[in-house]
């Protein structure tokens, strides 16, 4: 009877959620609301959770770092610096390459919320071409994230090699294909933005406070933690981009409460999840279902209730140990990867979600037709075993 209260409150909690962001309620307090609503099934818990996500040393850098992000993305904004370096990029590249190459390269930067970075450039290009908000914020998430299914730094592909015990360049060969899909798929949101635009000059020297930051926190993470390197890299790529500008820079627009509140709630969120066992006990009431089928279902459904496909795979593979090959392994990579990249708990879609400010039913006719037809892909090509 509990378990059943949970997964009722569960779908009550994210239905209230979609509800208040579809009628742009404020982020954070949405994901708080639904919080508070599906801890009903824990009351004993949830003050030793609500506890730990305002103490966790983590939440509170991830909080800060986001805030720092959206500065510096506001101060290349004001400074004109960020112009300077779209204008280079034009002259090189047509809109359509842009906006596929900007998240793209952005993307593969090992930043908590990155997809932020990103954001303003893409909007540049989106303006230009007539892009509506949500067209931008979709273009800009699919390019940033697909990318991890073949990237060898992905740290859920590194997991799930470890786990598997299969080389990773080789996992990474046999998602190919499915890449190859991923990027084309994105690829319709964008073809027919195809002008070339002229040389504006511009200068490349625009993008140095995004790389200066960025350059420092990569080898500072070899020694701490990613989130201690990023604050202490972060306040230097915005000091540089203070010294670049040629105009005073307003500092108290750059700081978005907003985003930290959604960074919380988030967590919060995501802490309330855990702290119920509601993943682990989810896999028990779909055994009737064949393996790939499964895998496939359970592995989506738990990257989209976590946010992360890391969760999924730390809660899965062991489950299925016994049974997994190649080709199963990389069902459950994926299917978790899309559940992840398109949920609401997601840190790039929260963050990019305030930034963009799209209609969210009109973003989410788009996510969801392209995470369902990668799992169809994945479930084709991998539990079918085509490849």
């Amino acid at each position: 009877m509990d378990e059943m209260l949970s997964y009722l409150l569960l779908i009550i909690s994210f239905s209230l959620i979609v509800f208040l962001i579809s009628r742009k309620k404020n982020f954070g307090a949405s994901m708080i609301a639904g919080s508070i609503i599906f801890a009903l099934s824990m009351p004993d818990k949830i003050l030793d959770v609500l506890i730990t996500t305002i103490t966790d040393a983590k939440v509170i850098a991830l909080m800060i770092i986001v805030v720092l992000i959206k500065l510096l993305a506001t101060l290349l904004q004001q400074s004109g610096l960020l112009k300077d370096f779209i204008d280079w990029l034009e002259g090189k590249l047509s809109t359509r390459g842009l906006l596929i190459s900007i998240p793209s390269l952005l993307g593969m930067l090992p930043v908590p919320g990155g997809a932020l970075l990103s954001a303003p450039m893409v909007e540049e290009q989106g303006r230009k071409a007539g892009m509506s908000n949500e067209r931008m914020m979709f273009v800009n998430l699919w390019y940033r994230h697909i990318w991890f299914m073949i990237f060898p730094l992905s740290t859920s592909l590194i997991l799930i090699a470890d786990m598997s015990g299969i080389n990773i360049y080789r996992l990474i060969y046999l998602q190919i294909p499915a890449f190859l899909v991923a990027f084309f798929l994105g690829y319709i949101f964008v073809h027919r933005y195809k002008s070339r635009s002229k040389d504006n000059g511009g200068d490349v020297k625009g993008i140095i406070p995004v790389i200066v930051p960025i350059s420092m926190a990569v080898p500072l993470s070899f020694f701490i933690s990613t989130y201690a390197a990023y604050l202490i890299a972060l306040p230097v790529g915005i000091i540089v981009s203070i010294i670049m500008s040629d105009k005073k820079p307003d500092i108290k627009k750059g700081i978005s409460p907003s985003l930290a509140l959604a960074i919380f709630g988030i967590m919060f969120f995501k802490n309330t999840i855990i702290a119920s066992g509601i993943a682990k006990t989810l896999p028990a009431h779909f055994t009737f279902l064949p393996a790939y089928i499964l895998i496939a279902v359970l592995s989506f459904a738990i990257g989209l209730l976590t946010a992360h496909n890391m969760a999924a795979i730390g809660i899965l593979y062991p489950m299925f140990s016994t049974i997994m090959n190649e080709n199963l392994v990389i069902l459950l990579f994926i299917t978790s990867f899309m559940g992840y990249l398109i949920s609401p708990l997601h840190l790039c879609l929260a963050v990019t979600y305030e930034y963009f400010k799209p209609n969210f039913a009109k973003l989410y006719k788009m996510m969801l037709p392209a995470a369902i037809f990668m799992v169809f892909v994945a479930v084709v090509f991998y539990g079918l075993e085509l490849i």
